[in-house]
């Protein structure tokens, strides 16, 4: 199945290598056709990773107002209030075009990217007597016998400690401080008294320190050709220019305004003094010194519910009622 990326990525290679070299010889050819792969990749997904980006700022800024619906929700007892709130929801959500998808596209194209680079090196090393994907055999040799700073391209990293050592250095610097931008901005817009927004957060932190390590050890030790180094180190590199171009154009065109920081302030304060803990435990001793009302609250949250998907199913079809409905 891996092979099937293979194709792709190696007929990017094969266009760009017959462009550069057309003037150029040897070595640089191959080095400018693997930062060109580097620059068509993350060029096709550049518009995606904007919208990600730019989705994820737009549901932080329309956070505080659709906290305060679903604060309303939460207390709806009737089939038509909750219709209102429900269709206020979709009006928020229209007014500020708001997509969370938006941010699953990217990784549908960086990853096969990886891949399909990893398996032509890896089969441009074993063999110089056959193609590979849309590489012609004459590419192939050539190939071969290129290098950068000294190294061949095709022979693996952890033959060449000393000459891929700055290499490796400049690549982890540059994941690290995309990372760290990234975690930033998650920060200023996650709640901590959300249990899932927080654990994310923690994993992000944690991956900054175990993911430069990951890779310095699989680099070091591992089956990596050094074009997959070499390769790594110009994406990331126009990964932290990338981001640091949105981080501008997010602080001037959507900038957070006071009340989302303020929002994040009480859900650390809240989660720091465990007030969600604490009323939970409060509820379930309520409950157990009085079995009667925890019967009601359970009546009480079956209604609710009925009332919301009777809500739900109404603000789908468009069609409100004009009497009780049998939620009510």
């Amino acid at each position: 199945m891996l092979e099937f990326f293979m194709y792709p990525v190696s007929g990017i290679m094969k266009l760009w290598h017959l462009l550069f070299g057309s003037f150029l010889d040897g070595s640089l050819a191959w080095i400018l056709t693997i930062v060109f792969l580097v620059v068509t990749v993350r060029g096709i997904i550049a518009p995606l990773n904007w919208l990600a980006v730019k989705q994820g700022r737009i549901g932080a800024l329309m956070r505080p107002e659709m906290t305060e619906l679903n604060a309303q929700l939460r207390h709806v007892t009737d089939v038509n209030e909750a219709v209102d709130l429900l269709i206020q929801q979709r009006e928020l959500k229209e007014r500020y075009k708001h997509n969370p998808m938006m941010g699953c596209f990217p990784s549908f194209i960086i990853v096969p990217a990886f891949l399909g680079l990893y398996q032509v090196v890896l089969r441009v090393s074993g063999s110089a007597n056959e193609p590979v994907g849309l590489l012609t055999l004459g590419d192939v040799s050539s190939f071969r016998t290129s290098t950068v700073f000294g190294v061949p391209l095709t022979d693996f990293a952890r033959e060449h400690h000393d000459l891929v050592l700055p290499m490796l250095i400049a690549a982890l610097t540059f994941t690290s401080l995309n990372t760290l931008i990234t975690l930033y901005r998650g920060y200023l817009t996650t709640l901590f008294d959300q249990k899932i927004p927080r654990r994310l957060l923690w994993f992000m932190a944690i991956m900054v320190t175990i993911i430069p390590w990951m890779l310095w050890t699989v680099a070091w030790h591992g089956p990596i050709p050094v074009t997959i180094i070499f390769y790594w180190g110009c994406s990331y590199l126009f990964t932290l220019l990338q981001t640091l171009v949105y981080e501008a154009i997010l602080r001037k065109r959507y900038p957070l305004p006071e009340a989302v920081h303020e929002q994040r302030r009480e859900s650390i304060q809240r989660w720091r003094t465990k007030e969600k803990k604490r009323k939970k435990k409060a509820a379930k001793e309520r409950f157990k010194a009085n079995p009667e009302q925890k019967e009601a609250s359970a009546a009480a949250r079956k209604r609710h519910s009925a009332v919301l998907a009777e809500a739900r199913k109404i603000v789908k079809s468009n069609n409100r009622p004009e009497g009780p409905t049998a939620a009510e």
